[in-house]
């Protein structure tokens, strides 16, 4: 992990082109690349799909891939991406605008604790799926030592057990697995995160993506800008790692949750 991840956490979103660390662009790839394990030959949406990074990689996998966000300016960064090769919508993600049944693949990476009403998108979830199919949440873990609950935008905070008994409550039986792996934390992050739970418990981590941008370069230097498109850079060398649905997971920063419809 790198020292201005470790410092200041994950920031508000990942947006193309914008500088990150190593373990942002790890997080990226990490939980798409686990997406797109699901997406063969299957009828995809990503809802809330941000700038778009993850669709080109979904639709090298997938029958057929749409994304939504309700940012049209998201949408304009996705569309200078992939042109029309990718269906779009504007759409809020508690009221989909897809059929009753017409897909195999709901997607929705780190974005459910920003959602209002995570129950109604869970029920236009299950709605939208065809029996047997799948959807897929990640979510910043919160029984991680390195959780920030201090998030002005978060309506919610979660673990496994919460994604778990979410997706169970909304007709889908979950399964549950961790990425960014915090038990081994190198040299630098031991040196680190006293820091950052300091920071943490009296709240002075910023709240801004600019305020994080400019921390990250005081104190990493040089960020690699985040990719447009992952679809040519491979897995992170850590895959996912399965845990238990129903106990807090302490050692992942990451957790992933496949709810398939009952």
């Amino acid at each position: 992990m790198s020292v201005a991840d470790e410092l200041i956490g994950p920031a508000i979103t990942d947006v193309a082109g914008e500088p990150a660390g190593a373990t942002q662009r790890e997080r990226l790839l990490g939980r798409y690349h686990w997406a797109a394990s699901y997406c063969e030959e299957r009828a995809v949406v990503e809802v809330a799909c941000g700038t778009g990074q993850g669709l080109g990689l979904l639709k090298t996998r997938a029958r057929s891939v749409c994304g939504c966000d309700l940012s049209m300016v998201n949408l304009e960064r996705v569309r200078t991406t992939y042109g029309s090769a990718i269906p779009l919508a504007r759409t809020d993600a508690q009221v989909l605008p897809y059929a009753t049944g017409s897909l195999d693949i709901v997607i929705l990476l780190e974005t459910l604790y920003f959602l209002p009403d995570a129950d109604a998108f869970l029920a236009e979830a299950h709605r939208v799926l065809r029996p047997g199919g799948h959807c897929l949440i990640s979510a910043i873990n919160k029984d991680c030592p390195d959780f920030n609950p201090n998030h002005p935008l978060y309506f919610a905070h979660y673990g496994a057990p919460q994604l778990a008994a979410k997706l169970h409550s909304n007709g889908m039986e979950p399964s549950c697995f961790g990425i960014i792996p915090m038990d081994q934390p190198s040299v630098r992050s031991k040196v680190f995160r006293p820091l950052k739970q300091v920071a943490v418990k009296l709240n002075l981590i910023p709240d801004s993506m600019q305020a994080r941008l400019l921390l990250k370069r005081i104190v990493f230097g040089r960020l690699e800008p985040m990719p447009a498109d992952i679809s040519g850079i491979p897995a992170p060398t850590r895959p996912p790692v399965q845990i238990a649905a129903d106990v807090p997971d302490t050692v992942h920063q990451v957790v992933l949750c496949a709810g398939k419809k009952r």
